[in-house]
Order: structure tokens, then sequence, then C-alpha cells
């Protein structure tokens, strides 16, 4: 056979070879490339998925604390969460789920069911991490290699120490004046932040005014009293984060429109006088309050929700401005005495009721605390300025507190309550 006519032949089978080595070789890593991009992209989706339910379970977290504001009962919020029947912030996320130790106003659990039946699943991340949670402000999520934080509220005392301004007139809008201030009884009862409620009483001013203060958001049930006729209004106040409202409560019947008692000449008593704003010296630590003054001001004791505190071994003094007397002016003061409510919490704690009189403070009797509150008080049968009896002029000039010294500030001596008698007669 000839030359050309063999190579001819073979023409057919070279057309017909397969892919070569190297483009074989090309092909592979084409594909290897696509499927990297593809599984990278999966791998986005996938992280943005977990991202998005985290931040979801972190929302239905921080409702359970703080409640949902879009709940309402009769246009009134109507859901405080955690916060607004316990009174303060969990100090782990398992008392959403679970009671922190018999607290009777825990009233959870404050999940959504599919959460609350799951023991360990609400309190961890879509990675498998914990939530880190201690109490306080913010949820913070850190399985996903970057942090992810919600923050609950700007701070804790929007919602644990809010303000309510009220106002008491009778049926026919007379306000008590000085006669009848006394007469009227204001009480408010409220979580008091482990597990139980505590009682705060006021009287209003002369004007009927009355300022509720460190109260946590919530609903609260709240009682006015007309004391001499037992005549009571019920209330609830919705107490909304960062609140200061007003609100005026009316008697049906026209109390104080009635003229006062005769004065036919001193008859004596004992007045009460409470601390109502800062004095010249204030050297304490407020806990639970934002002035020294406001967390010693209650009619009747709230011990440990509201108290001023003494870090030191050194004395340190607190006075405090207190309400004018509104007695009758025609009896002489027979005495001042002012009582501190106070203990120790380690072995060391002294304290001694004080008068500030003329610039100058002047202390009382130095007692030894004990390791729950007690009450202690001195008296002043004259002015210790001027050694003199005391006058009216004087005692509405008066401030009155206390000298304190604990351990040191990791045990250190607590006062609770501040208040004078003036003791009056002919």
């Amino acid at each position: 056979m000839r030359i050309d006519t063999f190579a001819t032949a073979l023409q057919p089978v070279r057309q017909s070879r397969g892919f070569s080595l190297i483009e074989l070789l090309m092909v592979i890593v084409v594909a290897g490339i696509l499927a990297s991009i593809a599984l990278q992209s999966m791998n986005l989706a996938v992280e943005d998925v977990r991202r998005v339910r985290t931040k979801k379970e972190m929302d239905l977290l921080a409702e359970a604390i703080v409640g949902n504001p879009s709940l309402t009962d009769g246009n009134a919020r109507s859901d405080f969460g955690y916060v607004g029947d316990v009174g303060a912030f969990p100090t782990s996320l398992v008392y959403l789920r679970e009671n922190p130790g018999g607290y009777s106003t825990w009233d959870g659990p404050y999940l959504p069911p599919t959460y609350a039946q799951d023991t360990v699943g609400f309190r961890m991340d879509e990675w498998g991490k914990a939530y880190a949670y201690t109490g306080g402000i913010t949820i913070t999520s850190t399985g996903g290699g970057s942090t992810l934080s919600r923050r609950i509220a700007d701070a804790t005392d929007d919602y644990l120490r809010n303000t309510f301004l009220g106002t008491v007139a009778d049926g026919s809008n007379n306000l008590p004046g000085s006669v009848y201030d006394d007469s009227v009884l204001i009480e408010i009862s409220i979580p008091n932040g482990v597990g139980g409620t505590v009682t705060k009483s006021y009287h209003p001013d002369s004007t009927g005014h009355f300022t509720i203060d460190s109260l946590p958001v919530g609903r609260h049930p709240l009682l006015v009293v007309f004391e001499p006729n037992a005549d009571t209004l019920y209330r609830h106040l919705t107490i909304l984060p960062r609140h200061r409202s007003s609100q005026s409560f009316l008697f049906a019947s026209a109390y104080f429109s009635s003229p006062p008692p005769p004065t036919g000449g001193c008859t004596g008593g004992t007045e009460t006088l409470r601390p109502n704003g800062l004095g010249w010296l204030s050297a304490l630590v407020a806990d639970g309050a934002t002035f020294n003054w406001q967390c010693v001001d209650e009619t009747v004791s709230d011990e440990d929700v509201t108290r001023v505190r003494a870090t030191t071994n050194s004395y340190r003094t607190d006075a405090y401005a207190i309400v004018d007397p509104s007695a009758d002016t025609t009896c002489d003061v027979i005495s001042v005495t002012v009582y501190c409510r106070a203990m120790r919490t380690h072995t060391q704690g002294r304290i001694q009721p004080v008068v500030y009189v003329s610039s100058t403070a002047y202390t009382g009797t130095a007692f030894n605390l004990t390791g729950s509150y007690a009450d202690y008080n001195h008296t002043w049968s004259t002015n210790p300025a001027t050694g003199n009896d005391w006058t009216w002029q004087e005692i509405r000039d008066l401030q009155a507190g206390l000298s304190m010294h604990g351990q040191n500030a990791s045990h250190p001596a607590y006062c609770t309550q501040v208040w004078v008698e003036v003791q009056y007669g002919p």
C-alpha cells in the first residue's frame, strides 16, 4: 500500500480520540472551583439563618424578662414579664422557666410553650453555645464567631425606679390642708425583688400632693384612705419604663370642707416628721433610690428595698431636710427625738442619731448595731446649738439624720428608715 493511502486511512482514528490529560485536569479544576463556591454560598446561607434565628430567640428572651409592650388589657399595658412580677431582673435565664426558689410573686414560665418545654435549648444560641447573661440589660451570643447582643433597656432603673405623682381632694375639690393631710393614707404594694411584696405608705402634703418613688414596672394595687371615715379608693397603677405620670383621686364626700376642730388652747401631742429632701450632709451611699433621703423616708420600713450604706469603719454622716410641722404652734416644743432603723452585716457597726442646727451636726448616743434591723433613737429636750428650749421656727429649719460606720466595703452597715418625733404641749 502506498504511504499516502495509509495516512488517509488513519485520519478517522485520530479525529475520534478522547480528552487529553490537560483537558481533563482543567475540567476537574473548574468543577472543584464551582463546588467550592456552591459550598461556601451554602455555608453563608446557613450562618445567616442561624444569626436570624438567634436574634429572634434573644428577642423572645428579652420579652420574657421585661414583657411585651404590645399586649394590653383595657388600653393599658398588661405584660411586664419577670421584672413586673418579681421587681428585679433575673440573675439567670434559667429563672424564666423555673422559680428562683419559692418566690410567691413569680408567675412563670415566661417563655412561649415550645421554649418552656426545653430545659436547656432556650439558653443556647443556634451554634449550641450558651448565651452570656448574668442579670442586667444585655443578652450576648458568641457562638457564631462574632458577638450578637440584645440590649433589653438603656438602664435597669428604667424598669425598677419610676415615679408617680398624685393629688388627693374631696368630693367638692377641696384640698386637705394642714388639718386633714395626716388623715389621708396612701398605700401601694409592689414586688420587693426577692419573691415577696412590700407596702409603701404616704400622706399627702397640705395641697393634696404626694410622690411615690422607686416603683418597678407593672400593675400595682393602690389604696387612698380617708382614715376618720374609712372611706377607701381602690385603684391599680400601671407603671411603665421611664415612667413619671400624675393622677388625681377624689373622695365622694366633701370631707375637707368641714370646719377644723376647735383650738381652745394647746392640747399637746406628738408629730412625726420624715425626710423630704436633700440636706447639707450626704456622705453615705444610696441603695435603691437616686437620693439618700429617698432611701429612708418611708412610713413603713421597706428594710433592704431602699437604704443608705456605710462602707468604712469611720463614721459617715447624712442630714436630710424634713417635712415642716403642722402642729398647733400655740403649744411649746417639749423635745425632739430622732429615730433610725439600722443593722450591721458583720461584727462591726455603730450608729448615732443626728440633728443639724445652724450649720453644725450634733450627734446623739452611739449604739452598737445588731445583725438585724432595729430602731435606735436619741432625744434632745433643748436645742443643742443654743441650750434653750426649741422654737417652732427652729423645728421648721431643722435637718435630721444619722452618723454610722460599718466594717468595710464587704461588710457595710445599713440604715433603712429615719424619722423625727416632735413632742409638744402646754
